[in-house]
C-alpha cells in the first residue's frame, strides 16, 4: 500500500441484504435492559422496531425461533432468517408489508446507529441498517 492509496476512491460496500437488514434490527429488542440510558434517549424508534419484530416473529414458528437468539452474531442471525424465511413461505401481501416496514424501521433507527452513544453490541448494526439506504 503506498503512502497515497489512502485518497484513492474506495469501492463501495456490498449492499446488506434484506437478511441481514432484519437481523440487524432484531438486535435492538434486548436495548431496554441491556443499555436503559440509550433505550431512554432513542424509545420510540426501539420500541417501534421491537413490536415490528414481534410482528414478523408472530407469522411463523421459524421466524419465532429465529428472534429468540438475538445476541447471536449477526451472520448467524442474517443466514437462519433467510432460511425461516424460505420456509414461511408467506403471503406475497405480507412479504411487502414487512418489507415495507422495514424502511420506516431502519430509518427509525438511523439516528440511533448514528449515535456516538450507540451500545458495542450493537456496532455491528450500524452497515446492515445504513447500507440499506446506498446506492449499489
Amino acid at each position: 500500500m503506498g503512502l497515497f492509496d489512502f485518497f484513492k476512491k474506495q469501492k463501495p460496500k456490498k449492499p446488506p441484504t434484506p437478511f441481514e437488514t432484519l437481523a440487524a434490527l432484531s438486535k435492538f429488542q434486548n436495548v431496554s435492559e441491556c443499555n436503559p440510558e440509550f433505550y431512554t434517549k432513542h424509545k420510540k424508534a426501539i420500541d417501534m422496531t421491537v413490536g415490528f419484530i414481534g410482528f414478523v416473529a408472530s407469522q411463523h414458528e421459524s421466524l419465532a425461533q429465529v428472534f429468540i437468539y438475538s445476541a447471536a452474531p449477526l451472520p448467524g442471525i442474517a443466514k437462519t432468517v433467510e432460511s425461516a424465511m424460505a420456509a414461511a413461505k408467506l403471503e406475497q401481501r405480507t412479504v411487502d408489508f414487512i418489507d415495507s416496514t422495514m424502511t420506516t424501521m431502519m430509518q427509525a433507527l438511523l439516528p440511533a446507529v448514528k449515535d456516538p452513544d450507540l451500545p458495542d453490541y450493537l456496532t455491528e448494526c450500524v452497515w446492515p441498517i445504513e447500507g440499506a439506504f446506498e446506492r449499489a
